[in-house]
C-alpha cells in the first residue's frame, strides 16, 4: 500500500505533467525549433503527429507554461499562439480562428477582405510578441484536401514567410499526408516528432511501467501498487497504452475513495472506474480489472479500441 496523504485541495492527474520519454523527445525538438527560429530569425516548422489520447495537448499546455514562467512578458503580451484549424478549412475561417485566439474584435468581421486579415495578424503577433504559433487538429487540412484547404496550406506557408515565426503543427499520423503533397510546405516543416502510443516492446514496457510508478507517487489516497507485471499489463490492455484512459480510469477511483470513504484502490474500485469512464457494459471477462478478465487486448467488435490504430492513422 502508499502511503495515505492529506488531501487540501481536489486532485487530478490532469493537473500533473509526466515526463515520459517521448513527451521529452517532443519537447526537446519543439525547444530546439523555437530556438533556431529566434537565433535565425527565419520561420521554421515542426510536426507533431500521434493519435488522440497520448498527451499532445498537454504537451503543449506544459511548453507554454514552462516558456512563460521562464520570462517576463508584458500584460496582454504571450510567448505561444495556439490555434484550433476549423473542421472544414479555408484561408477565410482560419485566418478568423487566428484573430479570434488573439482576442481580436474584428475577428468575424465579413467586410474585411483576406488580405486585411492577414495583415492584421501580422500586425497583431507582432504586437503580442508572438513566437510560437501552435495550430492544433492540423490533420483538418489533409481530411479536406480540396482547392480551399491546399489554399489554406499556402496561407500558411506565406503566413510563416511574412512573419519569421516559428509554426508546429500538431495533429494525427496522416498530418505529415499534407507535407508529401506540398513540397514548399514540406521544406518548412522538415522536424517530424511522431508522438505515439505505448507499445507492447521491451523498451515500451519499461517506460509505460516507470510512467505507472510516477503516477502511483502522485496519488492522494492508499492504493495497491502498481509494479507487479500483472497489474502493468491490466493497465496497458485498460488503457491501449493511451495515457488520457489511465487518467480517466485513476482519477475516477480517486474520486470514488474520497466520495464513498473507501481504505484506497484496489482491483475492485479499478474494475468499477473502467466501467465508469471507458466501457459501461464491460463483460466481467474483458474487463481489464476483473479477477475473470482474459487478458486479451480490447480490439474486437464494438469494444473500446476496435480499430483504434486504423482511425488514428
Amino acid at each position: 500500500m502508499s502511503i495515505c496523504q492529506e488531501n487540501l485541495t481536489p486532485f487530478s492527474l490532469r493537473h500533473h505533467f509526466i515526463l515520459s520519454p517521448q513527451a521529452e523527445r517532443a519537447m526537446t525538438r519543439l525547444a530546439q525549433v523555437h530556438g533556431d527560429t529566434i537565433r535565425t530569425g527565419s520561420s521554421k516548422g515542426l510536426v507533431i503527429q500521434g493519435p488522440s489520447g497520448v498527451g499532445k495537448s498537454t504537451l503543449i499546455q506544459e511548453y507554454v507554461r514552462e516558456l512563460e514562467s521562464s520570462k517576463k512578458t508584458d500584460q496582454g503580451q504571450r510567448s505561444v499562439l495556439i490555434v484550433e484549424i476549423p473542421s472544414s478549412p479555408t484561408k477565410k475561417n482560419l485566418a478568423a480562428a487566428m484573430l479570434t485566439a488573439m482576442n481580436d474584435r474584428y475577428a468575424d468581421s465579413r467586410s474585411h477582405s483576406a488580405e486585411t486579415k492577414f495583415a492584421r495578424i501580422i500586425q497583431l503577433l507582432k504586437n503580442l510578441s508572438v513566437e510560437v504559433v501552435v495550430l492544433d487538429e492540423a490533420q483538418h487540412l489533409v481530411d479536406y484536401m480540396r482547392n480551399n484547404a491546399y489554399e489554406a496550406a499556402d496561407w500558411i506557408k506565406s503566413l510563416m514567410n511574412e512573419t519569421g515565426i516559428a509554426f508546429v503543427l500538431v495533429g494525427l499520423k496522416r498530418t505529415e499526408n499534407l507535407l508529401l503533397a506540398n513540397e514548399q510546405l514540406r521544406r518548412r516543416f522538415s522536424a517530424t516528432v511522431d508522438y505515439g502510443r505505448f507499445m507492447l516492446t521491451e523498451e515500451s514496457w519499461k517506460q509505460f511501467a516507470m510512467l505507472l510508478k510516477a503516477i502511483h507517487e502522485l496519488l492522494p489516497v492508499c492504493s495497491i501498487s502498481f509494479s507487479g507485471r500483472d497489474i502493468i499489463l491490466r493497465f496497458y490492455l485498460a488503457s491501449f497504452g493511451l495515457i488520457d484512459y489511465l487518467i480517466k480510469v485513476l482519477d475516477r477511483a480517486v474520486w470514488l475513495v474520497e466520495d464513498l470513504n473507501l481504505e484506497g484502490i484496489d482491483l475492485a474500485l479499478l474494475a468499477q472506474s473502467f466501467r465508469d469512464e471507458v466501457w459501461s457494459y464491460a463483460p466481467e471477462e474483458r474487463n481489464p480489472f476483473s479477477s475473470t478478465f482474459d487478458f486479451q487486448p480490447l480490439i474486437g467488435t464494438r469494444e473500446p479500441f476496435e480499430n483504434f490504430d486504423t482511425i488514428a492513422a
